[in-house]
């Protein structure tokens, strides 16, 4: 009986068939922002935009790993130790995928294009602070990681960067960002810089990956100039500040699943326990695609301009 209330209340997520588990991108996000990008099925939400610098992020880590990797996870059990580690046939293989998809407008397709040269700068660094930390260890990518805290109803599930028998690396790229030229349809691409200090975003994902391994922590951030590592020496990065962030992630994740149940299965009712979306901003609700809009409509009355 449990069990059915369960599958009623979540019904709203993936076009009827439920939740199977949270993740940190799914968590780290306003309510309105989750429901507006996982109450879809996958096949649709897999046609939802998404511009180059989601891309640049996978283009280098992806062939950093085939460049480094011992171990590469493809699902939470199958596991590859073999496969073609030529530089030129991996970088392929990830603008094939990323080709896939056609790029959101004129200024997303110059971006694409424009920001190859900066991934071809940021993989050696990237490569380098890697091996730089991970010394001659065994070096595992993509292990499935997955946690369960109090009376929480859905797990969470993560896929580690990089990781040793006693170190983990959770790993930024910052992908170069576009500039108008002045006056013109056009753009210049520039370096993205540096952080100063690690955001609480990143290291709130770190915080799950810490209290999933127990593993040394590092968050590091690389451009196609240089990189920048926070450890534990950093403050922010201390194992009680870790605990501390995993704790209120865990306490928001409580929250949105008691709403979840009190509104059993009724997405619109669920609407009106949250803040409605800001359109105004700057990123969450850019780009939507028409499905999102008009649910945006649905719930909130709210017209998207």
């Amino acid at each position: 009986m449990e069990n059915d209330k369960i599958q009623k209340a979540f019904s709203i997520f993936n076009g009827g068939e439920g939740l199977d588990h949270w993740s940190y991108s799914s968590t780290s996000t306003p309510f309105a922002k989750n429901i507006l990008g996982y109450s879809f099925p996958q096949e649709v939400r897999r046609k939802f935009p998404f511009r180059y610098k989601a891309n640049f992020g996978n283009l280098v880590n992806n062939v950093v790993q085939k460049q480094i990797a011992d171990v590469i996870y493809k699902t939470k059990t199958i596991k590859e130790t073999e496969w073609d580690r030529n530089f030129n046939v991996c970088f392929k293989a990830e603008q094939d995928n990323i080709n896939i998809n056609p790029p959101v407008d004129a200024k997303d397709k110059y971006g694409r294009e424009a920001m190859i040269r900066f991934a071809m700068d940021c993989i050696p660094i990237t490569k380098k602070v890697v091996q730089q930390i991970m010394g001659k260890d065994k070096l595992v990518c993509e292990r499935y990681v997955e946690l369960k805290e109090f009376d929480m109803i859905k797990h969470i599930l993560g896929r580690i960067d990089y990781e040793s028998k006693t170190k983990f690396i959770e790993l930024k790229t910052k992908p170069p960002n576009l500039r108008k030229v002045k006056g013109k349809e056009e753009w210049n691409m520039i370096t993205q810089e540096l952080p100063t200090e690690p955001t609480i975003e990143n290291l709130t994902q770190t915080s799950f990956y810490y209290m999933a391994t127990k593993k040394i922590p590092y968050l590091v951030y690389v451009n196609d100039k240089d990189y920048v590592i926070f450890d534990k020496s950093h403050e922010l990065m201390k194992a009680d500040h870790l605990q501390h962030l995993y704790n209120k992630m865990i306490d928001k994740i409580l929250l949105w699943e008691k709403m979840i149940m009190f509104c059993e299965g009724n997405i619109e009712r669920l609407a009106l326990m949250m803040e409605p979306p800001d359109l105004n901003h700057f990123f969450y609700y850019k780009d939507l695609a028409d499905e999102q809009k008009q649910l945006i409509n649905k719930l909130w009355g709210i017209k998207y301009e």
